[in-house]
């Protein structure tokens, strides 16, 4: 109320001039003004004024309370009552509560809104009065709503772009003959943008009395060719460098090209793909990758080219999964042993899952779980098989806005009759930013006599963490990770602990931290660890 009071007063330079009985008059008339909205009707104001000093004395009396108001709203379709419901059941305008004047400008705007989105466009308040009894110390409201006919989408017209209308309909999730709904034409304006085929897009919605509405919608498409560069840093990589050309139109069917270098202090990295809706650029396309990566560890080497084909099905927010056949040949040295050239086909599945909860609450969580399969068949020499699976679930919460709490567990198991042919890129290791911080990248897993790392045949990875936040883009962790890739099961954990910050930024979240082994006679420095981290 005193910040109310202020607000009204801050535009007076100087006290009213007149008489002292005319200033106390405006002043008194200034604050009753200001104290109105908030339910005070029956105020006394003793202002006192020394100069151009002001001093005032309130009492603000009793308020205005809420007694049963006259709302009536008229039947309709049960999905349109389930929008308006919270408004029914809010506390706006409960009776006996103190009356606000901009809670009842929200109820009203509130209801309207509602219904509007739900294809009632002529929706208003044919009755709309506040009537307030002071002797009573009373408010009442009577709202009376017309909701008029309900619209439907008449039709849907696309200008200003070379994407063929086929595939620009599979974005729409709206079609001609439906009920208009804000809430899909809000969903029809993501999936435009997030097509990535359209740098613009305008949805203009034009009535056409009495329930008939038309969308027009204007487009811009991307350029033909985009560029990106980027430069990094990780802790895994060392400085990387990127840089990344993107056609997202190569045709009027709306295939696409994705192309990207990438090149770090541990090996390079090329990789193209050809995307085709099938017939939906987002939740339904082919893509065929072809890459060509080189890796170098401290005792290994891995150089692998792979081209293939796959399909892919996504929900976008919630899940996706792709299958496809890759034909990858691969040379690759272990230590000091000789080169080693395999070539195999890989039929292979991958299966993501989000699911974020609590968003209502401001308590979020977000579980992810994943699962990759593959066959590798070797086609140029003994017909060697192996058949791998990785499963993994991670646990991202936020408990309150100071504390937070993650997990995540990792799993891995390759079945063939003789790891030693399973190319080294399909081994499992462990180590680094993202698995058991305190060690190097990859730098766990099963030895030969030599210490040379061999790679393993299993992957087990447990990491917990606790973050609290001091500020608002910044939060203090702790940790600890444990984990191994093996060959046989009486082979070691490896285990870290350290502590953390997390600096939240609008791209992501980068980690700083300091871990160290724990009971590890061979490794027990501390290690540093910069990384873009995970986030909700």
């Amino acid at each position: 109320m005193k910040e109310n009071i202020r607000l009204h007063l801050s535009g007076w330079e100087k006290i009213p001039p007149g008489s002292p009985a005319a200033a106390a008059k405006s002043i008194r008339a200034a604050v009753n003004k200001s104290m109105q909205p908030l339910g005070y009707y029956q105020a006394n104001i003793d202002p006192v004024i020394d100069g151009n000093q002001l001093t005032l004395n309130i009492d603000p009396g009793p308020p205005m309370l809420w007694e049963q108001s006259d709302i009536v709203i008229p039947p309709l379709p049960a999905d349109v009552q389930e929008r308006i419901q919270p408004w029914r059941t809010s506390d706006l305008l409960k009776t006996g509560s103190v009356l606000n004047h901009q809670n009842y400008d929200e109820f009203k705007k509130g209801v309207v809104t509602a219904v509007r989105q739900v294809g009632y466009l002529d929706a208003k308040w044919e009755q709309s009065r506040l009537l307030i009894d002071v002797a009573r110390q009373r408010a009442r409201a009577v709202l009376h709503l017309a909701s008029g006919e309900r619209y439907k989408i008449k039709s849907i017209t696309f200008n200003g772009s070379d994407l063929s209308e086929k595939t620009t309909n599979t974005l729409i999730d709206t079609q001609p003959g439906a009920w208009y709904d804000a809430d899909d034409i809000g969903l029809v304006y993501d999936n435009l943008l997030g097509s990535g085929y359209f740098k613009y897009a305008n949805i203009d919605v034009e009535q056409e009395a009495p329930d008939q509405a038309t969308l027009d919608i204007e487009l811009t498409d991307h350029p033909s060719d985009q560029f990106t560069t980027g430069i990094g840093y990780g802790t895994d990589t060392g400085a990387r460098g990127k840089l990344g050309w993107t056609r997202t139109m190569v045709d009027p069917r709306g295939d696409s090209i994705f192309s990207n270098l990438q090149v770090s202090e541990i090996g390079e990295e090329l990789s193209t793909q050809y995307r085709i809706p099938w017939p939906h650029p987002l939740e339904r396309y082919l893509s065929w990758d072809t890459g060509w990566r080189r890796e170098i560890t401290t005792d290994r080497e891995s150089s692998l080219f792979s081209t293939g084909l796959s399909f892919n099905r996504s929900s976008r927010k919630r899940w996706q999964y792709k299958f496809g056949l890759n034909l990858e040949h691969e040379k690759y040295r272990q230590g000091n042993s000789d080169d080693q050239i395999v070539t195999y086909i890989l039929p292979n599945y991958q299966y993501l899952q989000r699911h974020v909860l609590g968003e209502k609450s401001g308590h979020r969580s977000l579980i992810k779980v994943w699962f990759n399969t593959a066959l590798g068949i070797s086609i140029l020499d003994d017909q060697s098989r192996f058949f791998s699976v990785e499963s993994g679930v991670s646990y991202d919460v936020e408990l309150s806005y100071r504390h937070g709490f993650a997990t995540r567990v990792d799993l891995g198991g390759i079945a063939t009759d003789d790891f030693y042919t399973v190319p080294l890129s399909k081994r499992f290791y462990t180590g680094g930013d993202q698995t058991v911080r305190g060690y190097k990248y990859n730098a766990i897993s099963s030895e030969d006599p030599d210490g040379e790392l061999l790679g393993g045949q299993f992957l087990n990875v447990f990491s917990m963490e606790y973050r609290y936040r001091y500020l608002p883009d910044w939060m203090a962790a702790v940790f600890v990770d444990t984990g191994r890739a093996y060959i046989s099961g009486d082979e070691p954990f490896y285990k870290s602990a350290g502590i953390g910050l997390r600096w939240q930024l609008p791209v992501g979240m980068i980690a700083f931290d300091l871990a160290q082994p724990i009971g590890d006679p061979d490794e027990n420095k501390v290690r540093l660890h910069v990384y873009m981290s995970a986030t909700l």
